[in-house]
């Protein structure tokens, strides 16, 4: 056999490229399952629209209840074991996650689904600057224009011929949603850190178990009106958040919050192409563009993410 090269610590240079090839698997597995959870995130925001009437406060509470039944089953079928190691993190996560959910179910009954969509998804922006504090995750110039260019593009695919909506009206429904954002932004950096103690389905119970405790008390006061459809809406909000919700916790296990958050912003994409599909909404060429710069981001970023070979791994 050939020789070897090695390093001034005399490991063979192969070590690197299987080491390489790894973190390469990690970061595709997890980008596959941002993805996919960004379908079952669109699903779930085209059954709040059609359940509107229901109202966002109860939306919110089964939701949480029907997740946490869910989760509660698994385990004890053996599944998985639900421990919360990290107490201190878990109890912010899931206040953090609760309040961020409500408000997005909120924004998407008061804004509608595009302008509620886009503001609650302005959250990678507090994310990737949390993530940078408290995780040391350095953003690289790639990584920053990658940023302004999806930013970018979640206005376009917002416009209407070119007339921006968010600029027309800014009341506190936007005020609130874009709270929402930030505290959205809070949990995701959250879930990054927990991946070192606890495991993606405690997390997501945390954050179930907080968001129950936020809203059950308005939740249950006053007359039950809820038809047999508006049921198989609420059942179906339940399923969906919970399977995307696992997809994406699981899915910022693998990459680093700057690569998960920028994948998020493919929501408000699905979510317009599910609008002109589904509800017959008109489509534009700046939607259109907007979809590219947005797609065009994540490509970047991942092209680019080799420039912070000192991030730290999720474990």
């Amino acid at each position: 056999m050939g020789n070897v090269s090695k390093n001034r610590w005399n490991v063979p240079a192969f070590f690197f490229v299987r080491y390489d090839m790894a973190r390469e698997h990690r970061i595709i597995k997890g980008v596959i399952l941002l993805v996919v959870a960004n379908i079952f995130f669109c699903l779930v925001g085209i059954l709040i629209k059609s359940a509107a009437g229901v109202g966002p406060l109860r939306l919110v509470f089964f939701r949480f209840a029907v997740g946490l039944v869910l989760v509660i089953a698994a385990s004890w079928l053996g599944r998985f074991k639900i421990e919360f190691n990290d107490k201190p993190l878990m109890f912010i996560r899931g206040l953090c996650g609760g309040i961020a959910v409500y408000i997005a179910f909120l924004a998407i009954s008061k804004l509608g689904l595009g302008k509620g969509t886009l503001l609650i998804c302005c959250y990678p922006i507090f994310a990737c600057l949390f993530s940078m504090i408290f995780l040391k995750e350095r953003l690289g110039p790639l990584s920053i224009v990658a940023v302004v260019m999806a930013i970018t593009g979640i206005y376009f695919v917002s416009s209407d011929e070119g007339h921006f909506s968010l600029l027309d009206a800014f009341g506190k429904y936007e005020i609130i949603t874009l709270f929402g954002a930030m505290v959205a932004g809070i949990a995701a950096t959250i879930i990054r850190k927990l991946h070192d103690t606890d495991n993606s389905w405690s997390i997501y119970t945390s954050q179930c178990i907080g968001g129950l405790v936020i809203v059950s008390a308005p939740a249950l006061i006053g007359p039950w009106d809820i038809s047999s459809v508006q049921w198989l809406y609420i059942s179906g909000i339940g399923l969906g958040a919970t399977i995307g919700q696992l997809l994406m916790t699981q899915g910022f296990r693998y990459v680093p919050v700057r690569i998960g958050s920028l994948f998020a912003l493919l929501y408000p994409v699905f979510a317009y192409v599910a609008g002109v599909l589904i509800f017959g909404e008109r489509i534009s060429i700046t939607a259109v563009l907007g979809a590219v710069l947005v797609i065009g981001a994540c490509c970047m970023v991942l092209a680019g993410r080799r420039e912070t070979k000192d991030t730290p791994e999720a474990k």
